[in-house]
């Protein structure tokens, strides 16, 4: 999916003094987006700055509009010597490229012959790595897109991801898809041998950059991932950067995937009436939710998968398990699981709805401890994804042993000592009821005006303050 991306400089303000004898800056600004460089004109003895630049336009590809960041960096100019920098803003391109539906408040969407063009713009601090903030900067950013046919794409286009824990207001879901991770490595630049002559600031941007840039390719290849689930959205979604030293760097992330639209009737009117009870009872209910039966990759148990209830549990105990299994059984929204189990029965989200969750089964965790230094190819991710795979999978045994289908609240967390890395892996298991999620019109509050789950943290603060 080829498109465009225009970048409009409007005027600077508060900026640093940078000449000393007159209290001034003469600013100017560069504008990089990958390997193409655009310069304003310079706008002397001002810490107010209008430039009112033209457009700058840039072409790329889908996949590089979601892996590198708008750069933009503001300067002083020097006759006789290097300019000086002032600060730099990285802009994310990835909320631009969500459908104009879900597009609102400051983002703004046209359509023309060739595609969509979405437009963001506003006042964004100017950062400096050694001195911090100095001054803000006014922008405006386009980018269109065009129709993406090919089979072959690299790009996750229109994938929302949501740190969330709960379903977003203003959503509902339709399916839930299940669980997807990825993880990138590359060479930290505090540790290339170019650091070693370059000045404090360039090395502190150089780390930065590359952070934003394996952010974004981690976010692309997880949406792909999503997509090919039959996902538009990944809930949950949890980003670690994992500082390995001369090993280099690790960027990991998981979340659930999932089936996800804007309500009909949610409007940015709700935000502002959501105080009155008239609003809370049409609005305020819980997300519905719906699963279908999706294709599961079928995975063949292992030995310590076998038994379902471990051998010294007490008969009653074992009988209220297998009473449970039997009570959904029957339902089609189990994804097979009393045959077979998708390879990870992990969910990231930590607030469902009521009567979602059957059974408690308890904590699981697993840890593994790993030396750096015996990783044969530290450039290549094999090995952590081996590691972190071991992990899984315990997860994985520990909860079917519990007589569970599913782990709850699923985390992953590292700790990184020299060349020793503890690798742990935590969540809840249990036994869930899908059919708990079909669509059904439900009330906020019960008669005893507790909230019910899978409500936005908007909802449930405004049902705390109401009690």
């Amino acid at each position: 999916m080829p498109g465009k991306v225009k970048v409009k400089i409007i005027a600077g303000r508060n900026l640093p003094v940078m000449d000393r004898s007159g209290d001034t800056t003469d600013a100017f600004v560069e504008v990089k987006f990958g390997s193409t460089t655009f310069k304003t004109e310079v706008f002397r003895k001002s810490l107010n700055p209008f430039w009112n630049s033209e457009w700058f336009k840039f072409e790329a590809d889908d996949e590089e509009l979601q892996d590198e960041p708008l750069q933009i960096r503001i300067m002083d100019h020097d006759t006789y010597s290097a300019h000086d920098a002032i600060g730099k803003v990285f802009v994310d391109l990835n909320p631009l490229l969500v459908p104009q539906s879900s597009i609102s408040g400051v983002m703004e969407q046209s359509s023309n012959a060739t595609g969509n063009a979405t437009m963001l713009s506003g006042w964004f601090p100017v950062f400096d790595t050694m001195h911090g903030v100095r001054g803000e900067i006014s922008i405006r950013v386009k980018v269109e897109l065009f129709s993406d046919v090919s089979r072959y794409r690299q790009s996750s286009c229109g994938v929302r991801f949501f740190n969330s824990l709960s379903i977003p207001s203003g959503y509902k879901v339709y399916t839930i898809c299940g669980f997807v991770e990825e993880l990138v490595v590359n060479d930290d630049p505090e540790y290339q041998w170019i650091d070693k002559i370059r000045t404090q600031r360039s090395s502190n941007e150089a780390r930065q950059t590359l952070f934003i840039k394996l952010s974004g390719e981690v976010r692309r290849r997880i949406g792909l991932k999503a997509l090919e689930l039959g996902g538009n959205a990944v809930i949950g979604y949890k980003q670690t950067f994992d500082l390995e030293g001369e090993s280099g760097v690790v960027v990991r992330g998981i979340g659930t995937v999932m089936n996800l639209n804007r309500k009909q009737h949610f409007t940015d009117s709700l935000l502002t009436s959501a105080h009155s009870e008239q609003s809370s009872e049409k609005y305020g209910s819980p997300t519905n939710l719906k699963l279908v039966k999706l294709p599961v990759v079928k995975k063949k148990s292992s030995e310590s998968d076998l038994s379902m209830i471990p051998k010294g549990i007490s008969g009653s105990y074992e009988a209220h398990v297998s009473h449970i299994s039997r009570q959904i059984s029957g339902s089609q929204y189990m994804y097979g699981l009393q045959h077979e189990m998708p390879e990870y029965p992990f969910l990231t989200l930590s607030i469902y709805p009521r009567s979602f969750v059957v059974h408690i089964g308890g904590i699981v965790s697993a840890r593994s401890v790993k030396l750096l230094d015996r990783i044969t190819n530290p450039d290549e991710p094999e090995t952590r994804d081996a590691w972190w795979a071991e992990l899984r999978m315990e997860i994985r045994s520990h909860a079917r042993t519990l007589g569970c289908t599913f782990v709850l609240g699923y985390t992953e967390q590292t700790s990184i000592c020299d060349e020793v890395c503890i690798l742990s892996a935590s969540g809840t298991a249990a036994v869930v009821d899908f059919q708990q999620l079909e669509p059904q019109e439900v009330r906020t509050r019960n008669s005893s005006g507790s909230c019910f789950g899978m409500t936005s943290s908007f909802e449930k603060d405004k049902s705390f303050k109401d009690q």
